[in-house]
């Protein structure tokens, strides 16, 4: 049966108990309606005999007073006289509203009145007498004789009330008795049609049932099987898997991950992730936050951060580099999640050594201009001190020695910029960038001037950002010395340094571009300029300059990148760098070889 028969099959054996019983109920509760009907008038006619009671014994009351105060000329005998006075009157004026759809009665009540209203002339007039005339035998007959005719009327209404209920009881009985003869009726008659429409819909309903449970079961060989496939894949692919559930809990392990966390499947499986999956960062040694709440949270395929170390189950550490991906249900519900992950110790010490070999570099391009930076002044002070052993005159000497002063300042500023390049601090300062970039012209100064290069600068003043200053001198030095071996003798440079406001990629900090007027960067050639080992340079480059400052600039959470100039005068290559004034990085990278 297919999903659209099945859907309508059950529609239908829901649909026709309702048109069944919608009749049904209706029914019943027409029933139930009369039988309310004829229970709330048994209930009437008992409020109207229990008032015409109420009214009789207020009569006795009265009369009761009445023949007391005659007999004893006592007032104190007129208490139940006078207190049965008013209410007489509500009880006729309640019994009048109840009887109002009986004419018989309704008279009945109108001549009980009116009989009663003669009788309270009579009992009135009475009042007035003297004692001996209270006392008088014809005045009590002629009372009793009035009294004695409203307890007949009473009587008489209170016996047609109770033919009355009885008409009505017996009505009542003969309703609920009808009430349930259908109702058994409507049920051997409801229960005879669904007996008879599901017979044949349960039976076609049942065979599709077996035989889904057939295709099911085909179905759960065939996954079984493809199971099995995706598991020897998973076991035989080179890096480590990891599953969990939602809770956390690991699930599957392959040899791989096995062999890295030092847990086997049969010892992990049920428990915490972070018991088998254990990791710190490598510098603060604090543990790294859960990747599974971390996918929980996102919803998305989530990295480590760098620097982190698996904690091996025997003591061993290894450098990875992972991701974790949610498992999602057909229904988009997230229902666990994956890791998988590398050893990439080998791969960072070799990483390191290569970022430790391009600093080398750098210091041994500097080193010459660093040379020839300090040979100047320190030769002018040698002159200035052969000088001063021959002058006798006190204030050339002391215009010798200022000069002296001014030279060897100028070689101890170059000596500090030139440590400054490898001595880094723990965690990131705040940097003037205009002062950085001016140490490092300063370096680079005798071979500007070697070469001819028209250096133009536009750096703004008071623009800092958080960092490691060596880092950064190691990025600008090197993107500087490109510019300037692509410029090539009498070209120009030409450095600008702004404010960058926030922008919804990344927030306020500084932008950097370096222009040349060198020939530019092939366009093929610009999309491999931050892979190691690239070069544009032939044998004299190494290929890991711009490799090495691309990950100094991430690291601070910043960006560069590489166009080809707009400038007809420096229509070579332009660099442009993006430093966040708050840096992302939390510690210092590797130290300087």
């Amino acid at each position: 049966m297919r999903p659209l028969e099945f859907n309508r099959t059950l529609r239908q054996l829901v649909a026709l108990p309702m048109v069944l019983l919608v009749p049904m109920a209706g029914f019943i509760v027409w029933q139930i309606a009369a039988a309310t009907r004829a229970q709330e008038e048994l209930d009437h006619s008992d409020q109207i005999t229990a008032q015409l009671q109420r009214l009789q014994n207020l009569f006795i009351d009265q009369e009761t007073g009445l023949r007391g105060f005659q007999l004893t000329g006592d007032p104190v005998m007129l208490a139940p006289w006078q207190g049965a006075a008013g209410p007489i009157q509500i009880q006729f004026a309640n019994l009048g509203g109840r009887l109002a759809g009986d004419a018989a009665q309704l008279a009945s009540l109108n001549e009980l009145e009116g009989g009663y209203n003669q009788w309270l002339g009579f009992a009135r007039a009475v009042l007035n007498q003297d004692a001996v005339a209270l006392k008088a035998a014809g005045m009590n007959q002629r009372g009793k004789a009035m009294m004695d005719g409203l307890r007949a009327s009473t009587v008489a209404m209170l016996q047609h009330e109770a033919n009355l209920r009885a008409e009505q009881y017996r009505h009542a009985r003969w309703l609920e008795r009808r009430e349930l003869v259908s109702l058994f009726v409507s049920a051997v008659v409801v229960g005879l049609l669904l007996a008879m429409f599901t017979r044949h819909h349960v039976h076609a309903i049942s065979v599709s049932y077996l035989r889904r449970i057939a295709e099911i079961t085909d179905r759960s060989a065939q996954l079984s099987e493809s199971q099995q496939w995706f598991q020897t894949t998973l076991e035989s692919i080179g890096d480590a898997v990891i599953a969990c559930n939602l809770r956390g809990t690991v699930t599957f392990m392959n040899a791989v991950s096995e062999k890295l966390t030092g847990w086997t499947l049969a010892d992990a499986k049920g428990k915490p992730l972070e018991k088998v999956f254990h990791i710190v960062n490598e510098e603060t040694r604090e543990i790294v936050e859960n990747p599974v709440e971390k996918v929980r949270r996102l919803r998305q395929v989530v990295g480590l951060a760098n620097h982190t170390v698996l904690m091996a189950r025997g003591g061993r550490e290894y450098m990875i580099d992972d991701s974790a991906a949610p498992i999602m249900s057909g229904a988009g519900k997230t229902i666990g999640v994956v890791l998988v992950f590398r050893d990439v110790t080998e791969e960072r010490r070799i990483q390191n050594a290569l970022v430790a070999s391009e600093k080398l570099a750098v210091a041994g391009r500097l080193a010459a201009s660093f040379a020839h930076e300090i040979h100047n002044p320190l030769d002018s002070v040698a002159n200035l001190h052969f000088l001063l052993e021959h002058e006798d005159d006190p204030e050339k000497r002391g215009e010798f020695l200022r000069l002296a002063q001014q030279e060897l300042s100028r070689t101890m500023q170059i000596s500090r910029t030139m440590l400054s390049l490898y001595r880094e601090p723990k965690a990131p300062i705040q940097i003037d960038l205009r002062e950085l970039i001016e140490g490092v012209l300063l370096l680079l100064d005798r071979r500007l001037q070697h070469q001819g290069i028209g250096l133009e600068t536009r750096i703004a003043g008071d623009l800092s950002v958080e960092g490691f200053p060596a880092e950064l001198r190691q990025v600008f030095t090197n993107l500087i010395m490109n510019a300037v071996e692509a410029a090539g003798a009498k070209g120009k440079l030409r450095i600008t340094m702004e404010r960058a406001e926030s922008a919804e990629m990344h927030g306020a900090g500084a932008a950097i571009e370096i222009a040349d007027s060198g020939p530019g960067i092939p366009p093929e050639a610009v999309k491999r300029l931050f892979q190691p080992f690239f070069t544009t340079k032939g044998a004299d480059g190494t290929g890991l300059g711009l490799w090495v400052s691309m990950g100094i600039v991430q690291k601070h959470g910043g960006s560069i990148s590489v166009v080809s100039s707009n400038d007809p005068e420096l229509p070579g290559a332009c660099i442009r760098v993006f430093l966040p004034a708050r840096t992302m990085a939390q510690q210092a990278g590797e130290p300087a070889a």
